[in-house]
């Protein structure tokens, strides 16, 4: 979660002009860009070390302030003296909790824990409530030696990088991270309107303008994700949750790749569930962050008919007409929702309509303000049927039958040369 956000002037480095950046402040680090939707692309300033005597007003301009580093000295402007004032706090709230020996680890002690709310290969995600404040928070348990005896460590590693990254209206967030002898435990956003996969088996199909809603929705949380070198790589209704007020929350990222930043920079690993995989992919060829849009476009052709596109129940017939047989949509389609669909399941990937601005300003979209809908200032029409923050009615009955205790405490752990494995998982800014 980020600690403040909002567009500050900044001073230039070695060629000194004063220019507009959106700003971060986040696990003791303020990530400054163009933009909201590319954190960091322009660099970020480092707090570590610091104390508040670092961070004070600047007398030469109106509303602005001063960060001293040791290697530079950053001068920052606000739109007001309040709004300034309120960076400075926060920057000192900060640094009070990333100073040395200030910051209390967390740990189990820390949580009850209140119901099984999912479960894995791997391990389990409960519902958890934070004792010192009676915060509700999902809790996912992970097996350290499964992980090893399964080669999943990269992609472990992989989610929690991601999740410590991301701060994005429609992405869940990282909170806290800790680990014992054998276990690992992150510490997410708590969404309780339910996988938007029961919805869909529930209902069949969702209506044209509901499915536009959500996609819209999931354009802006793959878009961020991209402009920070992620692919998802996972996209489908299971990993999608629905918030009580009726968002859309992307989750799950352990099988995500981070680092391909060009739209040109590609990968190989076979990966993903067989319904939403590329032709590309299935071809063994190295693919880009195309394979996304997709998924994007298999998932709005389910959302609107009920079943993905190339839907066979033999896997390898399915394989078979993702990459051979021609897509008919529905007579009842309107033409922009077709001819989007059609775009996005071209096979040729560098045809395919894969940049968030054009599938933005395609037709389909037309109705959708972005900048609204990345406020949730555009009402959802369908909203979740839970009485309150604590309420589990939208999760499967089959988990929340589990005792929530069994298999969660540490055990015996791995042998210390195992260890090393898991360096670098700790992770608590959340105080």
């Amino acid at each position: 979660m980020a600690d403040k956000t909002g567009f500050l002037t900044k001073q230039g480095g070695k060629i000194k002009t004063w220019k507009e950046r959106w700003c971060v402040l986040k696990n003791n680090n303020i990530y400054y860009s163009k933009s909201q939707d590319r954190e960091g692309e322009k660099g970020h300033i480092s707090l570590d070390g610091l104390n508040t005597d670092s961070v004070k007003t600047w007398s030469k301009k109106k509303s602005s302030f001063e960060i001293k580093t040791p290697t530079r000295v950053f001068y920052l402007v606000a739109d007001t003296d309040a709004e300034r004032d309120d960076w400075i706090r926060a920057i000192h709230s900060s640094l009070n909790t990333h100073s040395s020996g200030s910051q209390k680890k967390v740990g189990l002690a820390d949580f009850d824990l209140l119901t099984v709310i999912g479960k894995g290969a791997f391990g389990k995600v409960l519902q958890v409530r934070r004792k010192k404040d009676g915060k509700l928070f999902a809790m996912k348990v992970l097996n350290k030696k499964n992980i090893l005896e399964s080669n999943e460590l990269e992609h472990t590693r992989t989610e929690k990088n991601v999740l410590q990254k991301v701060v994005h209206p429609f992405l869940v967030n990282l909170h806290c991270s800790f680990q014992t002898p054998d276990k690992l435990y992150f510490v997410m956003d708590w969404v309780n309107g339910g996988e938007l996969f029961h919805h869909l088996q529930k209902e069949k199909r969702f209506t044209p303008e509901r499915a536009k809603f959500y996609c819209a929705e999931i354009v802006l949380g793959l878009e961020y994700l991209h402009n920070h070198g992620i692919i998802y790589r996972d996209l489908k209704p299971e990993n999608l949750l629905l918030t009580a007020d009726g968002h859309i929350c992307m989750t799950d990222f352990g099988i995500s790749k981070e680092g391909l930043i060009s739209d040109d920079d590609k990968t190989t690993t076979f990966c993903g569930t067989p319904e939403y995989l590329a032709p590309e992919v299935l071809q063994g060829k190295p693919y880009t962050k195309a394979i996304d849009w997709w998924s994007f476009g298999t998932l709005m052709h389910e959302m609107l008919t009920g079943l993905p596109p190339f839907y066979a129940k033999d896997v390898q017939d399915m394989y078979k007409k993702i990459l051979q047989q021609e897509l008919i949509l529905p007579s009842s389609m309107d033409a922009d929702t077709k001819d989007v669909i059609l775009k996005l399941l071209t096979r040729d990937p560098t045809k395919r309509l894969a940049d968030p601005k054009a599938i933005k300003a395609h037709p389909y979209f037309k109705e959708i303000d972005f900048e609204k809908l990345f406020k949730k200032e555009i009402r959802p029409s369908f909203v979740p049927q839970v009485t309150g923050p604590s309420d589990i009615s939208q999760v499967d009955k089959a988990f929340t039958s589990e005792d929530p205790l069994a298999d969660t405490h540490g055990g015996g752990g791995l042998p210390e040369d195992k260890q090393a494995n898991f360096a670098g998982f700790t992770f608590t800014p959340d105080q």
